[in-house]
């Protein structure tokens, strides 16, 4: 096993989220993919009540981000931390408390934890960083590369998925 597949398999992540958060530090965007990696491996964070779709599906939008739903789940991320983690919050914008908060199910792979929140899984996946001497670090959210360093960090991972032949 190359070094690279010996440090993927230590996260307990599908191997193209091991992949992305390992290469998020070449493109200094590792906190930003370490909270979007957390955002993906919980139940869907957006609630949409049978009452109040409308309401919802505006909500949502205000969380929207052009390039993709990676990049929404981590809009939702800073939001939330900015709310202070505010049950209120998340009621008035139609997001799942629980799923960002409290404990529940974890969707991890090989986690022998089962009980986590985004906020755990965060910390446990920065314990590993740590291990491995895996820099964590941001880019200025105000350059311009602040989004392509996010995306390059995606590709990265799923470079699989990036496209198809259609005959």
């Amino acid at each position: 096993m190359t070094e690279l597949g010996s440090m993927m398999a230590e996260f307990p992540l599908d191997p193209q989220l091991a992949k992305m958060v390992i290469s998020s530090c070449e493109f200094n965007c590792s906190n930003e993919i370490l909270s979007t990696t957390a955002m993906l491996t919980v139940p869907m964070c957006f609630v949409r009540p049978s009452e109040a779709r409308r309401a919802a599906d505006e909500a949502k939008v205000q969380f929207a981000h052009i390039d993709g739903d990676h990049l929404t789940l981590l809009n939702v991320y800073h939001a939330f931390k900015q709310s202070r983690d505010s049950p209120q919050w998340c009621y008035e914008n139609f997001i799942n408390y629980r799923s960002l908060m409290r404990l529940f199910r974890c969707l991890l792979m090989r986690s022998s934890m089962l009980n986590f929140s985004a906020d755990n899984v965060r910390q446990q996946l920065s314990r590993i960083m740590d291990r491995f001497s895996l820099p964590r670090r941001s880019c200025d959210f105000t350059s311009k590369d602040y989004y392509i360093s996010i995306r390059k960090a995606i590709v990265s991972g799923y470079f699989m998925q990036v496209a198809h032949k259609v005959p």
